[in-house]
């Protein structure tokens, strides 16, 4: 392959499409600490609870109508960064799909 198309050695791989990439002997991980502190400080949440599950059993959702309405483009941002989050954190897919 290196005969037919040129290329350079760039080494290790650090990040891919905001992921980082941590490659040794037992084999290669991929996080994505970093992109999940930047949606906690884009939405004023570094300071937040951390629970052991990312949704409350047999939670309910429901419309209040007459209720003070949220930011919807905030809110439509949130919930797509959460879902950009779950391409390797499936934990947190069911209740990102809950909040969509």
């Amino acid at each position: 392959m290196k005969m037919a198309f040129d290329r350079t050695d760039l080494g290790k791989m650090l990040y891919f499409l905001r992921m980082e990439i941590n490659q040794t002997q037992d084999g290669i991980f991929v996080y994505q600490r970093r992109y999940g502190k930047k949606i906690l400080k884009k939405f004023s949440m570094e300071n937040c609870k951390l629970v052991s599950t990312s949704l409350v059993q047999n939670l309910m959702l429901i419309k209040e109508y007459g209720s003070k309405k949220s930011n919807e483009k905030v809110y439509r941002s949130l919930v797509g960064s959460l879902l950009y989050l779950t391409i390797i954190r499936p934990d947190i897919t069911f209740a990102a799909n809950m909040l969509s």
